[in-house]
């Protein structure tokens, strides 16, 4: 008696401890429906009939939806819920023994993290086995579209609730017509419901937004910038939020974000071909994780203007986040160095994880590519999008990592399935049929989590992924160019360069121009202490640092001048710097007397540094840049020499 009474108690607990990401996910839901307005009696009116439309609904889905057996559903409920207690990813990251750790303990560590790691893929293939039969059963009904438009409009009501409906119908007439006008137009329903529908269920906000777009600009009513003003809405984010992560002691104090203004400034941005030539073939998923950065529409367009400037390499190799290796110090961040935005500052004080992973995500979201930023345990990582599927960067892989109520593993599976739009269709109808019926929605850090339909779903991802389907190709620069133009650092990579723009001139007053380009040193033309590269002003530029690894010593480079004018010159050089004043050493003719020229930060923009002072001797000159004290980078577009009279 007491052995089964023991037995009874156990499982009652095991059974607690699956059912705790179930309480936790309907513990968000009531606090989102706390937070919504209190309803005044034509509140209570309108969340009435928004439930009445809702069980008609759902009395035609359920007459509709193919026999599943209860035993088939319980064995493939129970593999379900018991991934919940498995761990996708080892134990420990580091297999190396600790301090004061024996040999045998460690081997034991390394045993324990791969077991756990083997019974979590275990547990996936059984609850995928147990799947398969359901799956084969409604195959045939969630390939037909016939329901759409009832499943569209209930998934719509059972997502955003009754409730939260009529919380913000009751606003105003304008806002009733507004969620009136949704559940009535079957293409805007299905386009919002196949990128994953409205943030926290928010569908009235979300109507809200994308009207105001569509009234502030022609341009979003069709193509990418339709789906981009539709992603906008979908992700919301109004009022006062948070410049940055940055805290209120460096005097960054919360400043509004309007989601009309930022789509405008993508749309400015789109229009004069600054984005990144994949831009235009993303889907509206991908781009409700374009616009969603919390840098501000200033920074953002800075720093667009900043990579164009500074390292227009980056742009022509589609690499928009490598500031993060090339300029960003892994360091105790100084953003005191200098006093621009806070994207300048961290450019040019450095910083741990965190700062490293926001200008990451600025960079590639600044030029259109979608990010989906995440933590993991001690540490900012992010993913991106690109055309041959979402990647993880700066940091670990996908099963460490998660965002919000989600985690990195979840994202990269319906990542992947996106990649087949034709079978796809049937997962996200499966979503619809969950949230139609108010199915327990999942916490999707928590594998095992949801309603059966939300189950069957994410295992159809998983079958989908694991098919061996062939992807659709990505298209070429070439494809892509053709279709929808060239970008602008296409037009400037692809321009000529004349033999004339990278010489040294003189004028008819004795003035000196010398293109960076027309560097002379013994080092190959692209050593890793500078690199030449096609300027957005026309001609070529040079790009001088000291990052890299076999980047170390001072590494000069020269310029040879010849001028029948000796005398004093006063030398000046076109510059664009993200980093606190540096020094560049000058040495002219080899004399071992090296000057100092100070190298000014300029902010990602074009400046000039202030004239020094050299001697020129008649016929031919030498003059020999290097590293000064301190140096980090800088871009030269070219040097002048002007004679003192």
């Amino acid at each position: 008696m007491l052995k089964k009474s023991f037995i009874t108690s156990l499982l009652c607990a095991f059974a607690l401890v699956l059912c705790l990401p179930q309480f936790a996910t309907a513990r968000r839901h009531r606090n989102r429906q706390s937070n919504l307005a209190p309803l005044t009696p034509y509140g209570r009116q309108l969340m009435a009939e928004y439930a009445a439309v809702l069980r008609s609904l759902q009395e035609r889905i359920v007459n509709h939806l193919p026999h599943i057996s209860k035993s088939m559903e319980a064995r493939f409920m129970a593999a379900y819920r018991a991934e919940t207690a498995c761990k996708p990813y080892l134990l420990s990251k580091k297999f190396a023994r600790h301090a004061g750790e024996s040999r045998a303990m460690a081997r034991a560590a390394r045993a324990r993290a791969s077991a756990s790691k083997m019974s979590y893929a275990m547990a996936l293939n059984r609850c995928q086995a147990a799947a398969t039969p359901i799956l084969r059963r409604i195959n045939n009904f969630l390939s037909r579209d016939d329901l759409d438009t009832v499943l569209l409009r209930a998934s719509i009501i059972g997502h955003a609730t009754p409730r939260g409906l009529a919380a913000f119908a009751q606003q105003s007439p304008e806002h009733k017509q507004l969620i009136a006008e949704l559940l009535e137009n079957k293409k805007l329903m299905k386009q919002m419901q196949m990128a994953d529908g409205a943030r926290n269920g928010n569908y009235g906000l979300t109507m809200e937004i994308y009207t105001a777009i569509e009234n502030a600009s022609p341009e979003a009513h069709h193509g990418i910038l339709q789906r981009l003003a539709l992603g906008t809405a979908l992700m919301q984010y109004p009022g006062k939020r948070s410049v940055g992560p940055q805290s209120a002691s460096l005097g960054n104090a919360p400043t509004p974000f309007n989601p009309v203004k930022r789509f405008l400034n993508y749309q400015k941005a789109y229009l004069e071909k600054d984005l990144s030539p994949y831009f235009p073939i993303l889907t509206t998923w991908d781009c409700r994780f374009v616009t969603d950065d919390p840098f501000t529409d200033q920074e953002i367009s800075w720093y667009r203007t900043m990579l164009q400037n500074y390292e227009p390499e980056f742009i022509f190799n589609e690499q928009y986040l490598n500031p993060v290796h090339t300029d960003v110090g892994y360091c105790h961040p100084n953003w005191d160095a200098v006093s621009g935005n806070f994207a300048s500052r961290i450019l040019a004080g450095g910083g741990e994880c965190g700062p490293r992973a926001w200008i990451g995500r600025l960079g590639e979201r600044a030029f259109g590519i979608p990010v989906w930023g995440y933590q993991q345990r001690g540490h900012a990582a992010m993913s991106h999008w690109t055309p041959n599927g979402w990647v993880s960067v700066l940091g670990a892989g996908w099963e460490w990592g998660w965002w919000n109520h989600r985690s990195g593993l979840n994202f990269y599976l319906e990542s992947q399935a996106r990649r087949y739009p034709q079978e796809f269709i049937k997962v996200l109808r499966a979503q619809w049929i969950a949230a139609a019926l108010e199915e327990q929605r999942p916490n999707l850090r928590k594998p095992g989590t949801g309603g059966l339909w939300y189950a069957l779903a994410i295992k159809m991802e998983r079958a989908i992924v694991n098919s061996g389907l062939p992807v659709p190709p990505a298209p070429s620069y070439a494809e892509l160019a053709q279709k929808y133009g060239p970008t602008k650092a296409q037009l400037v990579e692809n321009a000529p360069v004349t033999r004339a723009e990278m010489e040294v001139t003189v004028n008819n007053q004795g003035v000196i121009h010398i293109p960076a380009v027309a560097c002379r040193s013994s080092l190959p033309r692209r050593f890793p202490a500078i690199i030449f590269t096609k300027s957005f002003l026309g001609g070529m530029q040079a790009h001088y640092s000291s990052f890299g690894r076999r980047n170390r010593g001072r590494e000069p480079f020269s310029y040879i001048v010849y001028t029948n004018r000796p005398g004093r010159y006063q030398l000046t050089a076109k510059v664009v710097t993200v980093k606190a004043p540096q020094k560049l050493m000058v040495d002219v003719n080899h004399t071992g007397n090296s000057i100092a020229m100070t190298v000014p930060w300029t902010d990602g923009r074009w400046g000039h540094t202030k004239p020094l002072t050299v001697t020129l001797e008649s016929g031919m000159n030498v003059i020999t840049f290097s590293k000064g004290s301190g140096f980090k980078a800088v871009t030269i577009k070219h040097f002048v020499l002007t004679p003192v009279e």
